[in-house]
């Protein structure tokens, strides 16, 4: 692994944030703070434009209690999927809940990613604003990292700076600013700041897939 970009002490203190919010609501929905579940609907549809093909291997990088899985299979989306997560109860809930599938405790920008996959979805991942780490280069890192393997495609959202108010405890991305550094990592970006207005999906696409013309 190259150099890590996130502070150990972030890291522990993101997972005692959700260990703290456990505590309180069980390893549920709630405990996630991810806003009411139609949003989180909503956002799931707008990552799952990302895949490709009639069963994509997918990747979740911090799938928490796996809703995206869970919104796949709700929608008859075939594919073979593995999550990653911090916070070792999300770990342990999702492997109750989904036997079928793969579930690693795994820090990525420590342990790396194993394996190549069509699809790599961060969801709500990079939004702790750190306080010892640089909140764009674990950004960069976390793209980077999941470009290398994947095949297909690469979907992150993100809050934007376009908004009425800002959360000291978040970090606000500005879209241009993650255009410019997609492109410098993908041939293909896309850019998602419709379906909700305070935040936006990215999402990078490899060259070599259907529908791209050079």
């Amino acid at each position: 692994m190259s150099q890590q970009v996130l502070h150990p002490d972030d890291v522990s203190r993101v997972v005692r944030r959700y260990q703290q919010r456990i505590a309180e609501h069980g390893a549920t929905f709630a405990s996630l703070n991810s806003g009411d579940e139609k949003k989180q609907e909503l956002r799931h549809r707008v990552l799952a434009s990302a895949l490709r093909g009639d069963s994509p291997s997918i990747l979740e990088v911090g799938c928490g209690l796996a809703g995206f899985y869970s919104h796949l299979l709700r929608n008859h989306q075939n594919c073979s999927y593995r999550g990653y997560d911090i916070v070792p109860e999300y770990v342990a809930e999702c492997r109750r809940n989904y036997p079928e599938a793969d579930f690693d405790l795994r820090n990525v920008f420590v342990e790396g990613i194993e394996g190549v996959y069509d699809t790599i979805i961060m969801s709500q991942v990079l939004n702790n604003r750190y306080d010892k780490s640089d909140n764009m280069q674990v950004m960069q890192r976390a793209l980077n990292l999941a470009f290398q393997h994947t095949r297909v495609s690469v979907a992150v959202d993100m809050l934007s700076t376009y908004v009425e108010f800002r959360n000291p405890d978040l970090f606000y991305y500005a879209p241009e600013e993650i255009f410019r550094i997609a492109k410098q990592i993908a041939p293909r970006v896309v850019i998602r700041h419709d379906y909700r207005a305070f935040e936006f999906c990215v999402q990078l696409y490899h060259a070599d897939i259907e529908g791209y013309i050079r």
